[in-house]
């Protein structure tokens, strides 16, 4: 209708074409997209959009309805780090909007032109993102499609996030509403988002996006994908040693499967970057589960838990018995040794008294006597440990583990249970992390089948784990409620 001019084109999508252009009333900068749809609209001359094919008639219109709903999101959507809309109109066959132009480029292009981003620049990318996001979510919507496509970065730095063509409403009793599938972007979407369960949707789903635009823009990679991050865990994240330790955390902490491990609002990841929130759960890499498991029953649950080698109860009820006995002996010995040492004139106060330095170092052996030292573990880290130890000096039998921090200082994690040679293993034990518990079998440092109880909400899984997520079982809320079950 004369009011705006199409300088150039600038970029297309599935759904679009976006153009540079000018409002010629007001001799601004504009951007303009248009609705079509690769494989379905054809060009008639340089402007009139037509359908190529009849039957895709109903297919063009369900769609341009969405891509009207898009721009009308938007055009409620207040933040100076989202594209804004200025207009909406039809013409030429089709239906455009009109929006801010932004002079710059995207953060998928500026990854690619730099190979990786520094930290500090992520870091001021990043705050930008967490304003937008929490607009989206004030308006009860999710983006649903975060990617280093959809957030252009302008010459002065400032972020935009733009591309609502995903975006769903909140329903009232959480989760998204749709009628109908939707499509995703492999790498940036969560497994919520990969099975179209649209009740499990929250902020978690964005955030999840945004962990992963986030390991892009600082690796140059591709962000693991959820398979891979269920099989490795943590490893499956590759990091340059430019990344701090800190936005690794967080990073990995945003890209759970599990979305009850995720960051559950946009607060929450402010909190960590404000360094309110020092601690996020532990990453904790179960080995995947085997057949047996999946198919147990009450009657023969507690032998295949008991013993993971195969063994039989009244094998291990005999291996108990044969512990006692080299146990017993180990004692026998000890005593010996002192006697030996010892003359009967020597009394217990010259022993205290005396300088450690003159008697021989006798290596210890398994017996019920506390003893306490620091170790560390590769997975679950340093900790002090108190209970018995075996002649190789690890520990062994039942003891107990105070995690400690960087400068050697206990934190809010400990573990009461059996240990194996230094091994967190046991048929049950009790692990406590800033409030969570966790209760049932560790195997080889890692959960197994149990409890996990969150602090803040109260709520719990029991069931199996894997690499570190709840596997296979249920989530109640604090009232006993079932919530979800789960068998993946």
């Amino acid at each position: 209708m004369g009011k705006y001019r199409i300088d150039r084109y600038l970029s297309s999508g599935g759904f679009g074409n976006t153009y540079l252009a000018t409002n010629v009333n007001f001799n601004e900068r504009v951007a303009i997209k248009e609705f079509f749809m690769k494989g379905v609209n054809q060009r008639e001359g340089q402007t009139t959009v037509s359908i190529s094919n009849r039957t895709n008639t109903p297919q063009f219109i369900e769609q341009k309805e969405k891509f009207k709903k898009e721009a009308r999101r938007l055009r409620n959507l207040h933040n100076d780090h989202i594209v804004a809309v200025s207009d909406l109109f039809d013409e030429n066959g089709t239906t455009y909007y009109v929006m801010d132009y932004i002079d710059g480029e995207s953060l998928r292009d500026k990854v690619n032109r730099l190979g990786c981003l520094p930290e500090k620049d992520v870091r001021a990318y990043l705050r930008q993102v967490l304003d937008a996001l929490e607009e989206v979510h004030r308006q009860k919507m999710f983006h649903l499609d975060l990617k280093p496509a959809n957030i252009m970065v302008g010459r002065t730095g400032q972020v935009r996030v733009i591309d609502f063509g995903a975006s769903k409403q909140q329903k009232s009793e959480g989760g998204a509403t749709s009628k109908s599938a939707m499509c995703y972007t492999p790498g940036y979407a969560p497994i919520e988002q990969k099975d179209q369960q649209f009740d499990k949707f929250g902020p978690w789903t964005d955030l999840y996006a945004l962990g992963a635009t986030l390991y892009n823009a600082l690796t140059g990679e591709k962000p693991p994908t959820t398979n891979a991050v269920l099989d490795e865990g943590e490893d499956a994240f590759h990091f340059p040693t430019s990344v701090s330790e800190d936005m690794q955390r967080l990073i990995i902490w945003m890209m759970r499967n599990a979305r009850r491990m995720r960051p559950q609002s946009v607060n929450e990841v402010r909190e960590f970057l404000e360094k309110k929130k020092t601690e996020v759960p532990p990453f904790i890499i179960d080995n995947p589960l085997d057949s047996k498991k999946d198919s147990l029953t009450d009657e023969n649950e507690e032998t295949i838990l008991g013993d993971e080698k195969g063994n039989r109860k009244d094998d291990k009820e005999t291996d108990t018995k044969k512990r006692v006995v080299m146990i017993t002996i180990g004692i026998a010995f000890v005593l010996l040794l002192i006697w030996l040492i010892f003359p009967s004139g020597t009394t217990y106060e010259s022993f205290e008294g005396a300088n450690p330095d003159t008697f021989d170092v006798v290596d210890p052996v398994a017996t019920d006597s506390v003893y306490q030292a620091s170790f560390k573990n590769a997975v679950l880290g340093d900790y002090l440990y108190t209970g018995p130890v075996n002649k190789a000096g690890n520990p062994d039998g039942k003891g107990e583990a105070v995690f400690l921090d960087k400068s050697g200082k206990p934190e809010a994690r400990t573990y009461k249970g059996d240990f194996v040679d230094g091994v967190f293993e046991s048929d049950y034990a009790e692990y406590v992390f800033y409030g969570d518990t966790y209760s049932g079998s560790f195997k080889s440092n890692y959960y197994e089948k149990g409890t996990l109880r969150l602090a803040d909400s109260g709520e719990y899984f029991e069931g199996y784990f894997s690499k570190g997520q709840p596997h296979t079982g249920t989530w109640y809320n604090k009232q006993g409620k079932v919530l979800e079950k789960i068998g993946q």
